[in-house]
């Protein structure tokens, strides 16, 4: 496992034992109790969906999983970080010189992800939960050229050059700026022995850059800071409780609007199915486990500016594909509505369109406060 991962991991780990309220006593909550921390929410009995116990929310990856009593607000912030690392054409990793010996000059060596998102849920009935998120992201690349380019070339594209240096040069990708933002709706159908369904009705709103240039050539797709269009994503939330487990799945889709956004192309549409189980080791502290699959189609359309073509990433077909993670976090709660979430996931099988990067692993942190 990645050092930093098993690192962060641990300091979550022995952050949660130092931070645990102690149980038992008379003004502790329990995840079994009727007791709200907010205050706020009907007196729950034995047959009722416990939104106030620790595992009640899902593990902190998954967006949109959870519902509010009329009059609740939650804020959060969520930070995640993302690393790609080489290559794969379909389910196979590729070394350098397997991407040159497909007749490019550049290949990307790694790619990170930086996301700082924040969110606002009010919930004005306790059918319907409304939600917004703001994201700001930073990415960053690293490629090397072609040691032994044929015939001396240094790449292609149109309008520009292809961004490649030297022969078996490195050279790097750098682009950060707002991201698209999410607003829509959480409408609860379903709230009897102790389960939940909802319908997520998402709507990307097309504020991110996607002009991100470098030496006047526009920067791979992917370096851009988001989808640039309107688009909707639907969804379907289960969620379940007993005594000690809880356990909930999802499925959303991404189904853009627009033909193309301002740079004349647009990500593929696609589909995420996640589900997942977790146990309270305590009152206040629980251990969650996620499979989480994506399918997305490639990129439609083209810059319609100078870009770079000697590098997978610069060309659409080159996006896209499958990908099937296992995730493990926790949530702790520490009372009067706060909680703070960890979670690592990590790829299990990839299918990647084209010549593709090789996802590695994500984590994402957060915090929520509820009032």
């Amino acid at each position: 496992m990645n050092s930093f991962l098993q690192k962060s991991i641990i300091r979550t780990a022995l952050a949660a034992a130092l931070l645990l309220p102690s149980t038992g006593s008379s003004g502790d909550y329990s995840p079994y109790s009727s007791k709200s921390p907010t205050g706020k929410g009907p007196i729950i009995d034995g047959n009722d969906y416990d939104t106030h116990r620790v595992d009640a929310h899902a593990p902190i990856g998954v967006m949109g999983d959870h519902t509010h009593d009329a009059g609740e607000w939650m804020l959060s912030y969520r930070y995640m970080n993302m690393s790609m690392d080489g290559h794969r054409a379909g389910t196979k990793s590729l070394t350098n010189h397997n991407v040159y010996h497909f007749g490019y000059g550049v290949a990307a060596q790694e790619m990170t992800m930086d996301m700082h998102m924040v969110g606002i849920m009010h919930a004005p009935s306790d059918w319907l939960t409304l939600f917004s998120m703001f994201n700001y992201v930073r990415k960053d690349m690293e490629l090397m050229s072609n040691p032994n380019p044929p015939g001396g070339a240094h790449g292609h594209g149109h309008g520009g050059h292809g961004h490649g240096g030297a022969p078996g040069s490195t050279f790097g990708h750098s682009s950060e700026g707002l991201g698209d933002i999410t607003v829509g709706g959480l409408v609860k159908i379903y709230d009897q022995n102790r389960q939940r369904v909802h319908l997520n009705l998402g709507f990307v709103l097309p504020t991110a850059e996607v002009d991100h240039k470098q030496h006047g050539s526009f920067l791979p797709y992917g370096m851009q800071s988001g989808e640039g269009t309107f688009a909707f994503k639907p969804g379907i939330t289960y969620l379940g409780q007993a005594d000690r487990l809880s356990w909930g799945a999802q499925a959303t889709g991404l189904i853009h609007l627009e033909e193309e956004n301002d740079s004349g192309f647009r990500y593929g549409d696609g589909i995420n199915l996640t589900s997942w189980l977790a146990h309270p080791i305590t009152d206040a502290l629980s251990v969650s486990a996620r499979l989480n699959y994506i399918y997305q189609n490639d990129i439609e359309g083209h810059y319609n500016g100078p870009h770079g073509h000697s590098a997978p990433p610069q060309l659409q077909a080159n996006y896209g594909g499958s990908v099937l993670e296992t995730g493990i976090g926790l949530n702790l709660l520490l009372g009067g509505g706060h909680r703070l979430a960890i979670e690592a996931l990590f790829p299990v099988h990839q299918d990647a369109n084209g010549v593709g990067m090789d996802r590695d692993y994500s984590i994402i942190a957060g915090w929520q406060k509820a009032f």
